[in-house]
């Protein structure tokens, strides 16, 4: 089985070169799609292709070629003093619920579409360790013969010094396809209403206040929307009016939102933004978006 999985990982294809090569020749030809995970692009349309690019991996097997994307669920949770930030919102890692979010999800997905979902709701604060390998992993153990997810995405959360009022996780899965990029099939009305009652069902049974699940999205677009629904609820709740977007002196991959009050200099609540995760279009959305909700001033950070 090593083995197996040793020879799928070498035929990893990227979205980038699957389409040269298939262009060029008519054919696709194995290769890797490391040099596509590279956090250091600066440009927009770099950072907007990175976004894509990350979060997908095609390989072949058994003379098929098979198309794996990481896609995501935005959930808004609101009364926190019920919820263990460390263990997850609403969900154990092996809680039996999960089960029925993958009844639900695989009821949701056309004919020639599977789903793997993560048993695990990473929290946004989460994103401050999340790096281009995360995002790898999580696709190479949807591949045959990778490690089950139901295991625990591992990853130190920041504990601000003052709690927010609200809060937002993901619910990730990776969903594949020998059809092309499962994108595609993402517009679904009527299935997505039923999905996400389900969802809002399983994960309110051990006590979290789901405030709103969101729509099954690419990875990009669902962290984009989350965050910008999060912050318009988080600002209303808990008060803060002011804000800045900073570049991470350390990490050109990372960009972090800091909040505070009118009057405090030092931030409350600083939101990490992962560019390889949302892109430069991701980028100028939530900006956009935080500042119709609230004033920027450049003093505020922690």
């Amino acid at each position: 089985m090593k083995e197996e999985r040793q020879s799928l990982l070498v035929e990893c294809l990227s979205e980038i070169q699957q389409g040269r090569q298939t262009r060029a020749t008519g054919s696709i030809s194995p290769q890797t799609g490391e040099s596509a995970m590279d956090p250091g692009a600066q440009t927009a349309e770099d950072l907007d292709q990175l976004a894509v690019t990350a979060t997908r991996l095609a390989y072949r097997h058994r003379q098929k070629v098979t198309f794996n994307e990481l896609l995501a669920i935005p959930v808004l949770f609101c009364e926190m003093d019920h919820v263990d930030v460390n263990n997850g919102p609403a969900l154990r890692p092996r809680s039996a619920h999960w089960d029925m979010v993958q009844d639900a999800l695989q009821n949701w997905a056309p004919e020639g579409l599977r789903t793997n979902v993560l048993r695990r709701l990473p929290w946004i604060a989460e994103l401050e360790h999340w790096v281009p390998e995360t995002t790898r992993f999580l696709l190479e153990h949807a591949l045959p013969g990778g490690a089950t997810f139901q295991h625990e995405l591992a990853l130190p959360a920041h504990q601000p010094a003052h709690s927010p009022a609200s809060s937002l996780g993901f619910i990730l899965l990776v969903a594949c396809s020998e059809r092309g990029w499962p994108t595609r099939w993402l517009r679904r009305e009527q299935e997505r209403a039923r999905l996400m009652a389900v969802l809002k069902f399983v994960l309110e049974i051990e006590g979290a206040c789901v405030a709103k699940v969101g729509a099954v999205l690419p990875a990009s677009e669902a962290l984009t929307q989350g965050i910008c629904d999060w912050l318009t609820l988080e600002i209303a709740l808990s008060g803060h009016d002011t804000w800045d977007l900073h570049l991470d002196r350390y990490d050109a991959d990372r960009r972090w939102i800091h909040l505070a009050r009118a009057g405090e200099p030092a931030s409350q609540l600083r939101v990490p933004l992962r560019s390889h995760l949302i892109g430069s279009t991701g980028l100028s959305r939530i900006a956009s978006h935080m500042g119709l909700l609230a004033p920027r001033h450049p003093e505020v950070r922690q």
